[in-house]
């Protein structure tokens, strides 16, 4: 009788299946401009409605390397185009817009490194013509770091806070707003970091933004670090995150308890790749999560609700151990996350964001970086909403329901496999102190590494043997390919190989 009870309830929930739903994103073909080393993101300059598009990075002209700023107005159906403006062109940076003067419409503070060299940091104010105005307030100019706005003070106006690499070395720099007298360089006690993020967040719910960073902090070292602020002003408070580099961070109240979780990916020092999501218990602090996000560094990740069922998804792109990824992972609350397969394009070195630029009620996206086939790449993919199809599912009367991610804190370890890697790192630079900058791509041999990371650790210090100004103009920005096998380790990096000459890189074998 038991197993006739068993086999019934299995055949009638079989019978009667389960309802999924499919988000679908199509490429509009919006004929943007690629571009890596990026910053990019939705504006509404002139005020009309739609989302604009703001995108600024390196990209290759009849294999000449340029620089460029780009801003596309929203012409519906569609249709995009570019329109003429005075930010300059810069890339290894970021931005950040908001009504910074009050007079309601939004400016621009961009950050990043300028065609000639020069680090670069500005605002830019908008205007009633749907332009934008530099500014005279002078700002330290930094590349390599993030841009974070809020009214940090609690006095009604956007203050600003910078992380980057400056002439000396990693910068962490405040600035308050003070209206018609400019801004104000704060002095506090926040590390210094470059190659990261920073993330202002109300962790406590007591009405001010306190803050998080990563990065590089001015000992080399990976910091994951949450700031108090108080009256006293800023605080470090121990929360247990990892310290990473090559970092991006995303808050937001993912599980819809009324306070803002945190999620950080990126580089810990020893070469491991983690994507974590923290809970946030407020005065308990933060708790891991478990989650079925893939491990990136060098990318970027963005939380809201694409779909419009309350809670929030997420949009995350960058490196990865097996190379560039781009993906949607839908919130699906207690069941967890799931891996739309949205076929986005897989992109390096990569920004962008959710928004909704054909007023359509749902969030498309934006994004731009280098794809794998080394091409530079901006894509606007609109959401063409939830199609449902029906699947059988059986469940037998002994299966336990499907555990509830908020409550299950143990975190899988990630499993390696061994794998054959290259490792390559470009650049325009002076590097041979000749007073002229020229086009180089170092590349390593094929090796298959003991642990993660490592050909990095061999990989630099050989190139400064030779050439010792390396260690002033890298990047970090290390690519890292593996493969399974030899063969397509050997048939990827003549690919990259190729690739880089015929933009007429000069290709420096680092062998060991």
């Amino acid at each position: 009788m038991r197993i006739f009870i068993t086999i019934t309830i299995a055949l009638s929930q079989l019978l009667a299946g389960t309802i999924l739903k499919a988000q679908t994103f199509t490429d509009i073909r919006a004929g943007l401009t690629g571009v890596a080393e990026s910053s990019s993101g939705w504006i509404n300059p002139d005020r009309d409605g739609d989302l604009d598009v703001f995108v600024a990075g390196e990209f290759f002209n009849n294999s000449i390397r340029n620089l460029q700023s780009f801003i596309y107005r929203n012409l519906r159906n569609n249709n995009f185009a570019a329109v003429n403006h005075n930010i300059p062109a810069f890339y290894r940076g970021d931005f950040g817009q908001a009504d910074f003067n009050l007079d309601g419409i939004n400016d621009l503070f961009v950050m990043g490194e300028l065609s000639d060299g020069r680090r670069m940091a500005k605002i830019f104010n908008g205007n009633t013509s749907g332009g934008f105005t530099p500014s005279g307030q002078n700002f330290e100019g930094l590349r390599d770091g993030a841009v974070a706005l809020a009214d940090y003070d609690g006095d009604g106006d956007t203050d600003i806070l910078i992380t980057g690499e400056g002439i000396n070395g990693p910068r962490t720099l405040l600035y308050q707003n003070e209206r018609s007298s400019g801004f104000k360089l704060i002095q506090t006690e926040i590390s210094a970091a470059h190659r990261g993020d920073v993330c202002w967040i109300d962790f406590n719910l007591d009405g001010r933004p306190d803050l998080i960073i990563t990065g590089i902090n001015e000992k080399g070292q990976a910091i994951s670090l949450l700031y108090h602020n108080t009256t006293e002003g800023f605080i470090r408070e121990e929360a247990g995150f990892i310290p990473l580099k090559n970092s991006a961070i995303a808050c937001a109240d993912v599980d819809n308890d009324g306070d803002q979780d945190v999620l950080i990916m990126g580089e810990m020092d020893n070469g491991k790749l983690v994507t974590r999501l923290y809970r946030n218990d407020r005065d308990k602090g933060f708790s891991p999560v478990q989650t079925p996000f893939v491990a990136i560094r060098s990318g970027f990740a963005h939380w809201a609700d694409m779909e419009g069922d309350g809670d929030m998804d997420l949009l995350i792109s960058g490196e990865t151990t097996m190379g560039a990824i781009s993906k949607v992972y839908r919130n699906d609350q207690r069941q967890g996350f799931t891996d739309i397969e949205a076929s986005l394009m897989p992109l390096y070195m990569s920004d962008g964001e959710w928004g909704d630029y054909d007023l359509d009620g749902d969030l498309d996206i934006l994004i731009s970086g280098m794809a794998t086939d080394y091409s530079f790449l901006t894509r606007i993919y609109r959401n063409d909403g939830v199609q449902q199809t029906t699947q059988a599912y059986a469940q037998t009367a002994d299966e336990e329901p499907a555990e509830d991610i908020w409550n299950n804190q143990t975190i899988v370890p990630e499993r390696r496999v061994p794998i054959y890697y290259f490792v390559y790192s470009s650049t325009y630079s002076d590097l041979l102190e000749s007073g002229t900058k020229e086009y180089f791509t170092f590349i390593s041999p094929i090796k298959k590494p003991k642990a993660a990371y490592e050909m990095e650790d061999v990989f630099n210090p050989l190139i400064r043997q030779t050439y010792p100004r390396w260690g002033l103009i890298d990047q970090g920005n290390i690519i890292t390919n593996g493969y399974h096998t030899l063969e397509e380790a050997q048939t990827a990096r003549r690919t990259v190989i190729e690739a880089y000459q015929a933009k007429n890189f000069q290709i420096i074998e680092v062998n060991w």
